[in-house]
């Protein structure tokens, strides 16, 4: 910033000069500061609506692995009770394994969609500090979404919320590729399945729930 010396005789007006300078110093700060909350203001303004953008997009990739499971649960569900039935009644071993395979169209398994949930738009903000200018209400909404989202996504890759025996239900699946297997032994593996199946919905549909409430609660203008 440039300003020039006062060339004023009097003390009067020396006074009077130096005033003017200080004050086109403040105004200029001033100004400049305005500028620059603005430019910020409008950073976080662009990086809310990325992330909650993000967050519905989310929230759609979750329905679709929700639904997903659903239908594949309720498919184990019914062969599941179908073959306690046939346990009960003491239908020969290999006609129930035939059924099995009727009712699950040969394909017996385990078909679990784990969605991805993006992050991206997220982590650009905190690399560009767009966070560190967004409100603390919001930002500590954001900050609790995408750690619902890490620890989430951290149970679901260790296995910690499957009851499932991998090992076990891949040597039930070969045992009745190879015309053997024993239907207890399948409604125990198939019990272990659903439980699969629901310990990790109920996760997904918890973040879920949370992601949709709080795509809600910041409108952009």
């Amino acid at each position: 910033m440039h300003f020039e010396v006062p060339k004023a005789k009097t003390l009067k007006e020396f006074g009077g000069e130096y005033l003017m300078i200080v004050i086109s110093i403040a105004t200029a700060l001033a100004l400049e500061h305005g500028v620059q909350t603005l430019h910020h203001s409008h950073l976080a303004h662009e990086a809310g609506v990325k992330i909650d953008a993000e967050i519905q997009a989310n929230v759609q990739e979750l329905d679709e692995a929700l639904n997903h499971n659903n239908d594949q649960l309720k498919k184990i569900q019914v062969t599941r009770e179908q073959l306690l039935a046939g346990i009960k009644d003491k239908v020969d071993n290999q006609l129930l394994i035939k059924q099995l395979l009727t009712q699950q169209h040969n394909k017996l398994g385990l078909s679990m969609m784990s969605p991805s949930l993006r992050r991206e738009a997220w982590e650009v903000a905190v690399a560009s500090q767009a966070v560190s200018w967004m409100p603390q209400q919001q930002l500590e909404r954001y900050s609790a979404i995408y750690a619902n989202m890490r620890d989430i996504q951290s149970i679901s890759s260790s296995g910690a919320n499957n009851f499932l025996d991998g090992a076990g239900m891949l040597n039930m699946i070969s045992d009745i590729n190879m015309g053997q297997g024993d239907p207890k032994t399948i409604y125990r593996v198939l019990s272990q399945m659903i439980s699969a199946y629901e310990s990790t919905d109920g996760n997904l549909q918890g973040l879920r729930d949370n992601l949709a409430k709080s795509a809600k609660e910041t409108p952009h203008s």
